[in-house]
């Protein structure tokens, strides 16, 4: 207690940017200087109404700095900025770091490389097998969608995912011991084992939630997840056909390529015999082809048109229209280049006509599992951090009707503080509805309020960004002071602060000087690791900034007390 208190009073007295060689503890010095644009004035969290929704988060923050007692967990949720976990990254480090020992679990964590897109940087994921993917932003809905907006499925026998949570950290910062696996089988038929030590840890299923909890013997910061099928005979004799399919089909092309000597051939012709006796059992159901190993997925990534076919839709929900009833649309933006798309419209997702036939009423279907997440934990007093963030994704995108399971998984993790960083994409478009865009919100924060109803909420202003007019040529783009006057508006109404990120910048086209300064990409939406290091440095001195006059503000008994 004695050094979370002598802690604390380090953080209320050091600033975060001091030039003192010895700054607080978890901090980054850093000259500003060098950047005359960024205003640092505006670097608070702001109260358009009053600070007093924050009173049960700061209350839950004194009885851990003070008294070593109990969790606090912070929820980030955004766009392409949050998946890719570097602003988020450097905020959860300040953290942890001010507090050392006091991690209460790296949160919510996904294999995003099954799902053929970016890992957040803040951790490693690898798998096995053949796995489809699901995400909030594509058109069809395929797979219900729960609170981090994708899916992975596989029914391959090989299938395994790996997440190394320390990858990339100098030492070591994560010791998890508990850990729900969010996901299911249509049959039951698949069950996912945890490998730790070379042991098999198996799950408590929770069928309520669709959930797997698992507890380690000791504390991991590396999380091995088999899929393993209750036929396991079925599940080698399917492994191993594969394996000599790959086999086979790697020696074919070897002799297709080959301009070795004809003894070479014979010997390679005979391994090309042994693999093709291999026979597919007849009451499996396989691959239409074999795949190559390298590409470990249905689809190479660079192909469209296997990616659309993929997505074949398997839900309905209330609001969610046919994909037959939407008005033609031109192609998808990108918005890695800072392409527009033509209106923020909430009817962006469908089902299909037809909706496919679930794997688990085929004939000869293998057994299918379905991953929507991985919440990880201690039972140690600290403070959780969880980002939440899929590229291109808009507000509407974690609606009922796209991600159902939101709550359900929420629950679990039930934070105590939400910062809103979605905005971005729904203001890349040429008419700005912000009307829309302030409803959409207000559902948004109605889902997390029916978990949490005490939860504090922040908004984060969307940067400035350019838009892409030809080739080469980018103009200022005027719908960022727009979102800006949404988030204060919403702030009113919720009772909830604003970090002003648009205005620290410097305003409109504050993006052109933040990319000379070498701190912004070329695309003038996206930051280079630097910048997004640089603004999770100040959000984190923004947010223990109102924590440090909460603290001035109490009671001197009060404080003595705790």
């Amino acid at each position: 207690m004695k050094r979370l208190l002598a802690l604390c009073i380090a953080l209320v007295s050091v600033p975060l940017f001091a030039k003192d060689p010895m700054p607080a503890p978890g901090s980054y010095a850093i000259d500003l200087t060098k950047y005359p644009f960024i205003d640092t004035t505006l670097n608070i969290i702001q109260f358009p109404k009053s600070a007093a929704a924050f009173e049960t988060f700061f209350n839950k923050m004194d009885t851990l700095v003070f008294e070593n007692r109990g969790q606090v967990r912070i929820l980030h949720v955004g766009g392409s900025h949050l998946q890719a976990d570097v602003i988020s990254g450097r905020i959860r480090e300040h953290l942890i770091r001010e507090y050392p020992g006091a991690s209460a679990g790296r949160g919510f964590v996904f294999p995003y490389a099954a799902a053929r897109t970016n890992t957040p940087s803040s951790y490693a994921s690898y798998y096995q097998g053949i796995w489809d993917m699901s995400k909030n932003v594509r058109k069809e809905i395929t797979k219900p969608l729960g609170l981090l907006g994708i899916a992975v499925s596989t029914s391959d026998p090989r299938a395994e995912i790996t997440l190394m949570l320390d990858k990339y950290n100098s030492e070591r910062m994560w010791g998890e011991t508990k850990f729900r696996l969010f996901g299911y089988s249509d049959n039951g038929d698949v069950i996912p084992v945890m490998r730790v030590d070379s042991a098999d840890i198996y799950g408590k299923l929770d069928t309520a939630s669709k959930s797997y909890v698992f507890v380690s013997p000791r504390p991991i910061d590396t999380i091995r997840i088999q899929f393993r099928w209750l036929d396991t005979l079925k599940q080698a004799e399917i492994a191993k056909f594969i394996s000599d399919s790959l086999f086979q089909d790697s020696v074919a092309r070897a002799n297709a390529d080959s301009t070795k000597d004809s003894a070479d051939l014979n010997k390679q012709g005979n391994a090309k015999d042994s693999a093709a006796k291999a026979k597919i059992p007849s009451n499996v159901a396989l691959p239409e082809v074999a795949r190559d190993s390298m590409f470990q997925g249905e689809c190479d990534v660079m192909d469209t048109a296997c990616m659309q076919r993929e997505d074949a839709a398997n839900k309905t929900a209330g609001n969610v229209i046919k994909c037959s009833d939407m008005k033609p649309k031109g192609p998808t933006p990108n918005y890695a280049e800072g392409e527009l798309d033509e209106t923020n419209a909430a009817d962006e997702h469908c089902v299909a006509e037809t909706p496919a036939v679930p794997d688990s009423v085929k004939k000869n279907a293998r057994p299918r599992f379905t991953l929507t997440g991985i919440l990880t934990e201690t039972d140690q007093p600290g403070i959780s951090y969880t980002n939440v963030g899929i590229n291109g994704a808009k507000v509407h995108d974690y609606f009922e009707e796209v991600c159902p399971l939101f709550e359900k998984e929420l629950a679990f993790y039930k934070p105590d503080l939400v910062i809103f960083a979605i905005g971005i994409n729904d203001a890349n478009v040429q008419k700005f509805n912000d009307k829309r865009f302030r409803e959409d919100y207000d559902r948004l924060i109605a889902r997390i309020k029916n978990v949490n109803p005490n939860a504090a909420i922040i908004f984060e202003t969307n940067n400035d960004m350019f838009r892409k007019v030809k080739r080469k040529r980018y103009v200022q783009h005027p719908n960022g002071d727009i979102a800006r006057k949404a988030f204060f508006d919403l702030a009113v109404k919720h009772g909830a602060g604003v970090w002003d990120k648009y205005s620290i910048m410097g305003g409109l086209g504050s993006m052109a000087k933040w990319e000379k300064a070498d701190l912004a990409k070329s695309d003038k939406v996206h930051f280079k690791l630097a910048g997004y290091n640089l603004l999770g440095d100040l959000f984190y001195k923004a947010l223990i900034h109102s924590y440090q006059e909460h603290i001035a503000n109490l009671p001197a008994q009060t404080r003595g007390e705790k």
